[in-house]
């Protein structure tokens, strides 16, 4: 199976789920995309809608005589152009224009789709050669089913309707929603045959299969370029077999394809879906409504821009948009938001959190009449920041200051479950309260809002139930404004990034000792920093967005992070995820900072490593090509060790350190699957209660019936780290830290540090 076909087979896999009643067309355009009761009175005061005869005579053609899809472009946008004619002559004013794609590519999210048509907005007098996903008001795919296969397909038609083989039969819409943790899903992009389908197993206790056509799947991938390429709350498009027409709507909690209508027989619902998809202004093809071409206008654009450089995101007020401030950040202190570049970062996939980050300054309100809007400064002081001492941990303590000059910010924008207790900025300023010593390496937050239910304006909810009968993960929409960070490879000095690397680990640490809270997400894109005047670079530990608190029971069994640097436990297959601990937040810093030492040059000019290691790259692959990379690396390191650049090159003794603490670790666990195993077949069943709560993090497709050999560290080491099996009973009372392995002193220790001590003016607040 190539990695094409995969990909094809995870985007088909997006559409299925409970199916909910059917949708109409007239619903569907009025609740979409803001057709007015008056419009479908003018639709159904024609009784009989007339397709342009030339363009549906070629059609027509085109099909019976099997030529390929590429010659439908033409004769279908005949067809529109005739229908919007005929409404421009009954007065009304249109905004589209269909563009027959033929084989220009668009790139998106790393890969290149070739979608059959796009809809843009006519006012952009777009030519072809510039045209681009971030400009698209909705797509257009056509599919064709050869004769033969029409013909077998009536022969397999079973006595319920349902096809066997071919192309999908269901009427029913379907929904989904994935999981945050679900990577995104990419695709060559190249055409394949019609008559390719996909049987997967539908999700629910009816355990039926459908068969997905390969077209419905690639829409899936249209609207990922669509999602990841504009600021967007949902996006459309047109999936057509032959003459019937189905419509697919997508937003960050699952997707509605419609009841299909054949445009031939039932030419007055395709008048209604085009005079909708021509009338329909930005918010309602799902464009971020907040964003606004100048602070003065508080309108949404009438046509999406290239660029959001320069346009400005209206912050809402409790009474216009139905906002709840969290904490009271930002409430009423601020107007809007000066977008001052491209995004720098864009959640890839269709639905989830669908994170968003602008860059930019927050621009305060105008209280007075003829009072001038000034841009925002950080605080003024920040807690004493300790600085590090060396292998003995002696420390010292200075005050630093935060420039008084404009700071450079970033807007959030995200859809966080519903389900969760906190949202992220309520973390932040939890753990900024409760634990201040570590506030200097806390993100900065300056307004936080969140919209709910109906007022954040999805048309897709008019569809759902809001409750829980279809498994759907309902979601918030928030926005979060803070200071703007550096990323850890900009970082000047091999000595300036391990300063910044012991501050995230500190401040991790502190954050669950003493705020009760696990990041869950330590990547190589969460850990920031930012320069203190006179003093030194300084690390900041940024979305804490799949953080969970520290409850009895343990944090939340739900499989978060970023693949290159999640703990190998949470990579392991299966539908309940094991419970994330401390530990594995610990491995995930150790693989972070093998990640940087591997691949960060430090060099201003070129801070990637031209030539990536091979063996640190199958970490970013599949979740089961990454675990069993990283147990390749836990036997040996040393094919990994051997692209350390030339920067990190005197960390090489503290990287030994690290992985020989870590492959005691692994090895330990190893042991105790085998042990439990080994008891298990023998009906042994001390302490059942405990070895069954066990089982789920350390037992893996990895053991096996048979004692497994004990692990040496690699010759190559300079500091070799011999490991012994322990004990079952020594193993499970340490269970947590792997045989007592993993903790947050043994980490420091492997690195040659100790903790750090607290300041002397918070020294009280240290108390377990």
């Amino acid at each position: 199976m190539d990695a094409s076909w995969q990909a094809d087979a995870a985007l088909a896999k997006l559409l299925l789920g409970q199916p909910l009643g059917n949708v109409s067309i007239e619903d569907f355009v009025k609740s979409v995309y803001g057709f007015t009761d008056d419009d479908v009175k003018y639709i159904n005061k024609l009784n009989v809608w007339t397709l342009h005869s030339g363009g549906l005579e070629e059609y027509n053609t085109v099909l019976s005589k099997d030529r390929p899809e590429e010659e439908l472009y033409i004769p279908f946008k005949t067809i529109l152009d005739d229908l919007f004619k005929k409404f421009s002559d009954d007065g009304y004013k249109l905004d589209l224009n269909l563009v027959p794609l033929g084989d220009k590519r668009l790139d998106s999210a790393g890969a290149p789709w070739m979608p059959d048509g796009l809809f843009f907005f006519e006012s952009l007098n777009a030519k072809v050669d510039k045209l681009s996903w971030s400009l698209s008001k909705a797509f257009l795919e056509f599919a064709v089913i050869p004769q033969e296969q029409m013909v077998e397909t009536e022969a397999t038609r079973g006595p319920t309707g349902v096809v066997r083989e071919g192309i999908i039969s269901t009427e029913a819409s379907v929904t989904v929603s994935a999981p945050d943790s679900a990577p995104s899903s990419t695709s060559s992009g190249s055409k394949r045959p019609n008559s390719d389908v996909l049987e997967l197993e539908e999700q629910g206790p009816s355990k039926r299969f459908k068969q997905i056509a390969r077209k419905e799947s690639q829409a899936t991938g249209y609207a990922l370029a669509m999602m990841t390429s504009a600021c967007r709350r949902w996006t459309t498009g047109l999936v057509i077999t032959d003459k019937d027409i189905r419509v697919h709507y997508y937003d960050r909690i699952g997707a509605i394809i419609t009841k299909k209508f054949n445009f031939a027989e039932e030419p007055g619902k395709l008048a209604m879906l085009a005079l909708a998809l021509a009338k329909c202004d930005m918010p309602h093809a799902g464009f971020e409504p907040l964003i606004s071409s100048g602070p003065r206008l508080g309108l949404p654009l009438s046509a999406p821009l290239s660029s959001m450089k320069d346009t400005v995101l209206q912050l809402p007020t409790w009474d216009g948009a139905g906002a709840t401030y969290v904490k009271d950040l930002g409430q009423g202190l601020y107007s809007h938001f000066e977008i001052t570049g491209d995004p720098l970062y864009v959640f890839r996939s269709v639905s989830g959190r669908g994170s968003h980050i602008l860059p930019g300054h927050l621009v305060a309100a105008v209280k007075e009449e003829g009072t001038q809007t000034e841009q925002v400064a950080a605080d003024d002081t920040d807690p004493i920041i300790p600085k590090h001492g060396g292998k003995n941990g002696n420390a010292a303590t200075g005050t630093t200051k935060e420039a008084p000059s404009q700071v450079t910010m970033a807007a959030k924008l995200s859809w966080p479950l519903a389900v969760r207790p906190k949202l992220e900025a309520e973390v932040v300023q939890s753990l900024r309260e409760s634990v201040p010593w570590i506030k200097p390496f806390l993100p900065k937050v300056h307004f936080a809002m969140v919209l709910k239910g109906r007022s954040i304006g999805l048309p897709g909810n008019l569809f759902r139930s809001m409750t829980t009968a279809y498994n759907l993960e309902q979601r918030y929409f928030t926005l979060m404004i803070v200071d703007q960070y550096k990323h850890l490879w900009e970082v000047p000095t091999v000595e300036d990034f391990m300063r910044v690397y012991f501050d995230i680990v500190e401040c991790h640490h502190a954050a669950m000792k003493f705020g009760k809270v696990l990041h869950r997400d330590i990547s190589a894109g969460n850990v920031l920093w930012r320069s203190v005047p006179k003093s030194r670079c300084v690390g900041v530990l940024n979305d804490w967005d799949q953080a969970s608190d520290i409850i009895p029971q343990g944090p939340l069994k739900y499989r978060t992070g970023t693949g290159p640097f999640m703990a190998r436990d949470l990579l392991a297959g299966g539908s309940e995820p094991p419970t994330h601990l401390y530990r594995h937040d610990l491995e995930s810093l150790f693989y972070l900072l093998v990640w940087a030492a591997v691949l960060y040059t430090l060099d201003k000019q070129q801070p990637f490593a031209s030539k990536p290691n091979a063996s640190i790259m199958r970490w970013a692959g599949t979740y089961a090509d990454a675990r069993q990379a990283k147990a390749v690396f836990l036997w040996d390191p040393l094919p990994v060790f051997e692209g350390i650049q030339p920067a990190f090159k005197p960390l090489r003794r503290r990287l030994n350190g690290i992985w020989g603490l870590f492959n005691k670790a692994h090895n330990n666990s190893v042991t105790l699957a085998s042990q439990l195993q080994r008891r298990s077949h023998a009906n042994v069943a001390p302490n059942v209660g405990r070895a069954v709560r066990n089982v789920d993090l350390v037992l893996s497709e990895d053991s096996n019936d048979e004692e497994p050999p004990v692990i040496e560290s690699s010759p190559h080491l300079e500091s070799p780290t011999l490991v012994e099996p322990l004990p079952l009973d020594e193993v499970e009372i340490d269970f947590e830290t792997l045989g007592g392995c993993l903790t947050f002193e043994n980490f420091l220790a492997a690195l040659g540090e100790k903790p750090r001590p607290i300041s002397a003016k918070y020294k009280h607040l240290a108390i377990e």
